[in-house]
């Protein structure tokens, strides 16, 4: 077992140490996560491990093995199940890819350039990367990864895959010193090629805080703006449902800053409310509970059921902590099917009632608003409230595999495979259901123009909405909004 300290580039696995490997991996699956058989069955995920393993036959490099793997992973199609690179591989020195891309009507389009050739400016179309058209080194890309993303719903692979182009491109082909491309200048018809220098993580911020400056997104979490005066539109910015602080087990930080966001709206006579939860990866599902209480007219749960593997109760049970033994008592119980649920499922949370918002409510979305987000959705249209703008969202209506993970590192490759230990099920009704994920209501792509302007170009379109008076969903209860002025 083990191949030293070698770097992981250079690192070559044995067909017998690949095989222990993936026989760790399947192990460590079928033990511990509670989706087997969810979205594929397990007899086609034994048949892929079967055949992933019988043809590992020769001695193969690091970075072959995992692109061996990636496979396996994927077939689960859980968008919180990952593989990831052994520590250390992408590192201070890792090169990176140095654009963000942006698509427009199918075609690649340089949104920020941070090589040392400035003429490649915004708008500029990509046409092809080291030999691959973006098309399909997207689709390579895409379907590499499905992190962000369940089922076979391709909003969250489309997404993370293309904000986090240069990550996804490192992680999968290594780091580079330059990369070949073939390009169009805006307004310009000539193909044009030349070779980037591409550089380090550091320099890339460097670059983009220095030339970009004025676009970097300060905005706080739960940040409060109004944007239309003449309708009473404010934005809500939903970015993470993670407290600010590091270590606040009960999320007060959070709870309190919501608060104050609410406190501020209403202050403020806001009629529309407009969530923008775009690339909203979730976080803490207490956090998610928090802000539905300012809309959801009834009180509510978020959760039908919550359950485990019988294995995963050694993962969160600590012999040398006697009182974490204790405490999973009292959190969950045996749920008759070989496994345990969580206890407190059926927590009733309880609408606000001095801040309730009772107005529009409209919601900014797209393929990264995923997990604790996916559940704010599914919530909200599970009572019949909200407008949709964007596109589906990366979770599913039903709910997801997550709660608490297992990290796992496999022992010659040391690979790290993250796995969820819970399935959450939403308590929802399938009958409000709009599609396997909560789809949008009026589905908004971006443009050219969008990409040159560096406009929210969802917002714009959302604020036409509400300028003509258009909501899908209307609140369940009126109020004399006027009675506030």
């Amino acid at each position: 077992m083990g191949v030293g300290f070698l770097s992981a580039s250079a690192q070559i696995l044995s067909p017998e140490q690949a095989h222990e490997d993936l026989l760790y991996l399947k192990h460590k699956l079928d033990l511990l996560h509670p989706g087997l058989g969810h979205y594929t069955p397990k007899s086609r995920v034994e048949q892929l491990f079967d055949s992933l393993y019988n043809h590992v036959n020769a001695p193969i490099d690091y970075l072959g093995f995992f692109h061996h793997v990636s496979p396996l992973i994927n077939a689960l199609k859980d968008g919180h199940t990952n593989l990831n690179h052994r520590k250390n591989y992408l590192d201070k020195s890792t090169r990176y890819v140095p654009f963000y891309v942006r698509e427009a009507n199918g075609r690649y389009y340089i949104s920020h350039n941070m090589s040392a050739d400035t003429s490649l400016r915004r708008g500029t179309e990509l046409v092809t990367l080291n030999g691959r058209t973006l098309p399909e080194l997207h689709l390579l890309l895409m379907n590499a990864d499905r992190s962000g993303s369940d089922g076979d719903n391709l909003t969250g692979r489309r997404q993370w895959s293309l904000i986090q182009f240069a990550d996804y491109y490192a992680s999968w082909f290594g780091s580079t010193d330059s990369v070949a491309v073939q390009y169009r200048l805006p307004a310009d018809t000539l193909l044009r090629q030349t070779t980037l220098a591409c550089p380090t993580a550091a320099t890339f911020r460097a670059v983009f805080q220095k030339r970009y400056r004025i676009e970097v997104d300060r905005r706080p979490n739960l940040s409060v703006r109004m944007v239309d005066t003449l309708t009473r539109t404010a934005v809500l910015r939903v970015s993470t449902f993670m407290g600010p602080k590091k270590y606040d087990p009960f999320q007060i930080a959070f709870k309190k800053k919501l608060k104050k966001a609410f406190e501020q709206i209403q202050e403020q006579r806001v009629e529309n409310l407009v969530l923008d939860v775009q690339n909203n990866g979730g976080g803490v599902v207490l956090n998610s509970a928090r802000l539905l209480q300012y809309w959801m007219p009834k009180p509510f749960r978020i959760m039908e059921h919550e359950q485990m593997k019988v294995a995963a109760r050694r993962e969160l049970v600590n012999r040398w902590n006697p009182l974490s033994a204790i405490q999973f008592s009292l959190l969950y119980k045996r749920d008759g099917y070989g496994g345990f649920s969580e206890r407190a499922t059926r927590r009733l949370y309880r609408p606000r009632k001095r801040l309730a918002f009772k107005g529009n409510l409209y919601f900014l979305m797209n393929g990264g608003s995923f997990s604790a987000t996916t559940s704010v959705l599914s919530k909200t249209l599970d009572a019949g409230m909200g407008t949709y703008v964007g596109e589906a969202c990366g979770g599913a209506y039903w709910g997801d595999f997550a709660g608490h993970f297992k990290t796992v590192t496999l022992p010659n490759s040391r690979m790290q495979v993250r796995i969820p230990l819970k399935k959450l099920s939403h308590a929802v009704s399938p009958d409000q259901a709009n599609g396997f994920n909560v789809e949008p209501d009026f589905t908004v792509g971006r443009t050219y123009t969008d990409v040159l302007s560096g406009q929210d170009y969802m917002l714009s379109y959302t604020l036409g909405l509400i300028r003509q008076g258009i909501a899908v969903r209307k609140p369940v209860t009126t109020r004399p909004l006027q009675a506030l002025r």
